[in-house]
C-alpha cells in the first residue's frame, strides 16, 4: 500500500483534526491507531496542540506505519476531509462559507495531490496514475542530485505560495521555476550557454543538442512548439498576470510538475549515457 498525500496534506491534515477536536476526541482517536502509535504521543494532561504535535513528530520518523483502516498518513487525511465545510451556497442568497485558515491550507494541499473533498468524501481530480505526490518527492531528489538549487528553491515558494492560497505569488514563482531549471540544464549540457541570456536562447541551446525534441514537437524556433507554448500559458500577461484562482494555480502547478519530472529524468539518464 502506497502513501497518498504529501507530507505537506498529512501535516495540514492533522492542524485540521486539531482544531476541531476536543481532549476526548483526541484520546479517542489516538486509541484507534493502536498501541504501536498510541504510547508515543502524551496523553489529557497536555494540549490538544502538544498532543497533536508528538502526531507531526511520529509520522516523520515512523513513515508507512500501519494502522486499521491502513497507512496512518492515509487515514489520518481521510480523517480530516469530512470535517470541510461544503463551500456550495445552500441558496442564492447564503452568505459564502469563510474556511478557517487551517482549513483552507489543507483544501489548497489537497488540490497539489490532485484531491478535492465533495460532500465530506475525498474525490481524485487526475488519473490515479499520474501520481502527484510520488512526483514531487522525485523532483526533490532529482534537484538535489544534480545541484539545481536555485530551481529548488522557487519550487519550494510555488508551493508554499499555492498552499496559503496565494495564486498570483504561486504562478509567478512556477514560471520561474521552469525557466530557472533549463536554464540550468542548458548550462549543464553545453557550458557556452551560460554566456547567453535567459529564456529563449538557452532553450534553443537544449534543441540543438538534442535535448528538447523538435520531432517530438518539444520545441520550435518560431514559437510554435510545447513548450514556447506552455509560457505563453504561464504567463499570459507577463510573469505577473494578475489574480488568478485555485483551479487554475493548480492546473498550472501539475502541468509545470509533470513536465519538469519529465526533463529531470530525461537529464538524469543523459549523465549516464
Amino acid at each position: 500500500m502506497e502513501i497518498l498525500f504529501s507530507r505537506r496534506t498529512v501535516l495540514a491534515a492533522i492542524d485540521t483534526l486539531e482544531i476541531v477536536s476536543t481532549q476526548a476526541e483526541t484520546s479517542a482517536l489516538f486509541l484507534e491507531f493502536g498501541p504501536d502509535v498510541y504510547r508515543h504521543l502524551r496523553g489529557e494532561s497536555f494540549s490538544v496542540k502538544k498532543r497533536m504535535n508528538d502526531l507531526k513528530t511520529f509520522v516523520d520518523a515512523k513513515p508507512k506505519q500501519q494502522v486499521y483502516g491502513g497507512l496512518l498518513e492515509n487515514v489520518l487525511v481521510e480523517r480530516a476531509a469530512p470535517h470541510l465545510p461544503s463551500e456550495v451556497l445552500e441558496y442564492p442568497w447564503s452568505q459564502p462559507v469563510v474556511l478557517h485558515s487551517v482549513m483552507a491550507q489543507f483544501k489548497h494541499a489537497l488540490a497539489q495531490d490532485d484531491y478535492v473533498v465533495i460532500e465530506g468524501k475525498l474525490r481524485r481530480t487526475l488519473p490515479e496514475d499520474i501520481g502527484m505526490p510520488p512526483t514531487q518527492s522525485e523532483m526533490t531528489v532529482l534537484l538535489d542530485r544534480h545541484g539545481f538549487i536555485i530551481a529548488q528553491g522557487h519550487l519550494d515558494q510555488a508551493l508554499d505560495a499555492h498552499a496559503r492560497g496565494n495564486w498570483a505569488s504561486a504562478n509567478s514563482q512556477l514560471r520561474t521555476f521552469l525557466d530557472a531549471l533549463l536554464d540550468d540544464l542548458a548550462a549543464k549540457i553545453d557550458p557556452s550557454a551560460v554566456a547567453l541570456g535567459s529564456g529563449q536562447p538557452r532553450r534553443t541551446k537544449l534543441s540543438a543538442a538534442g535535448f528538447l525534441s523538435i520531432p517530438l514537437n518539444e520545441w520550435d524556433n518560431d514559437g510554435r512548439g510545447f513548450v514556447n507554448g506552455l509560457f505563453k500559458r504561464l504567463s499570459p500577461a507577463g510573469a505577473h498576470p494578475g489574480l488568478s484562482e485555485l483551479d487554475d494555480s493548480t492546473f498550472r502547478l501539475h502541468i509545470v510538475l509533470l513536465t519538469a519530472a519529465l526533463f529531470l529524468r530525461r537529464y538524469d539518464a543523459w549523465g549516464r549515457q
